[in-house]
């Protein structure tokens, strides 16, 4: 019992304690045992396929191949991240009593914005060495959320200290993302127009406009059905602004790698290819299937926190929302990405 009390009030610096273990371990067998931390693991995973994605080509080292994709290895180890990062983060909202809600959600779109952002102008060859590895994935996100916990920290100060009505913490958190993105709109915006200039079949405002439309058929549709039958909870749940978030992130996401990848129209869309291995594998079967596979996971998410276990997640108003806001980031932010390497015909 007394084990079991001390893990439930430790259990954020037990976690602290676990990733600092690993680290050092992973550390220490690299000066070690090279060949097997870091060509073998750190190189051929995480660090490799980085490098490979800001050259543009497979690469080797010490005869061991690293491409510009995923492996089920790295999108383990960074899916455990995420969720690392996301607790440590609902604990720091929980002791600031920072309210998550679709406010604080719409704060921080231009963080996320700027992610998708800065990735494509990194397709795009705007970078160089060695500044391009900053806006890489996953280092890209990582920069991203320091500079999101900086505004956050400075409004949270501001709100406390100062206790102005109009200046408050979400509205520094979304001032400050817009002060973070705003150059890097500019920079897309002058590329675009350099493309279109140059040579317009580079531009694709047709696809974009397709996709856009296809995505805001889909809400449309979830939302009338929702207020058609809100007398029914299972339908009801469905016109929430987090829960057609998080469909409209990942209906971004499916539609656009569905089109640009296969080019079911015919528009001649530049090749591209999947780099996630789990995508990849529902796409070989029938490509359609993986936006229909990811809607269907995203009602299923949403029926569970909603329905399933709604009494129990009652009083955890700020985790589900957290969770529900990660959920539409992660298909946001690569589905916005997709769609702008499409436009500017990266």
């Amino acid at each position: 019992m007394d084990l079991i009390n001390f893990y439930n009030q430790k259990k954020f610096s037990i976690l602290i304690g676990i990733i600092l273990f690993i680290i050092l371990a992973i550390s220490v067998g690299c000066i070690f045992l090279p060949t097997i931390f870091y060509d073998q693991f750190i190189w051929r995973y995480f660090w490799g396929p980085i490098v490979s994605d800001a050259m543009g080509y497979s690469i080797y080292y010490n005869g061991i191949q690293a491409e510009e994709k995923f492996t089920l290895v790295s999108e383990l180890v960074y899916g455990l991240l995420i969720v690392s990062i996301l607790f440590a983060l609902y604990k720091l909202l929980e002791r600031w009593n920072i309210s998550v809600n679709w406010i604080f959600c719409l704060s921080i779109i231009p963080y996320i914005i700027a992610g998708s952002v800065t990735r494509v102008l990194e397709d795009s060859e705007f970078f160089i060495e060695p500044l391009v590895y900053l806006f890489i994935t996953p280092i890209i996100y990582f920069q991203i959320l320091l500079w999101f916990l900086f505004f956050l920290t400075i409004g949270y100060f501001i709100q406390n200290k100062f206790k102005i009505n109009y200046l408050n913490l979400n509205s520094i958190l979304f001032l400050g993302g817009i002060l973070f993105l705003t150059p890097f709109i500019y920079f897309t915006i002058q590329r675009i127009f350099r493309n279109s200039l140059g040579n317009n079949n580079l531009i694709r405002f047709d696809v974009f406009l397709l996709v856009i439309l296809l995505v805001f058929s889909i809400i449309f549709i979830v939302f009338l059905v929702s207020k058609l039958f809100k007398k029914y909870k299972i339908f009801a749940i469905f016109s929430k602004p987090l829960n057609l978030a998080m469909i409209t992130g990942h209906m971004i996401d499916a539609i656009a790698s569905y089109i640009s990848i296969y080019d079911p129209l015919k528009m001649g869309i530049p090749s591209y290819y999947e780099k996630h291995p789990a995508s990849d594998f529902i796409m070989n079967i029938w490509p359609p299937l993986f936006p229909i596979v990811k809607f269907i996971l995203i009602i299923l998410v949403i029926y569970i926190f909603d329905i399933v276990y709604k009494k129990e997640f009652e009083n955890y108003p700020r985790l589900v929302n957290l969770l529900k806001i990660g959920i539409f980031i992660l298909g946001f932010a690569p589905g916005l990405r997709d769609l702008l390497r499409v436009l500017m015909g990266v």
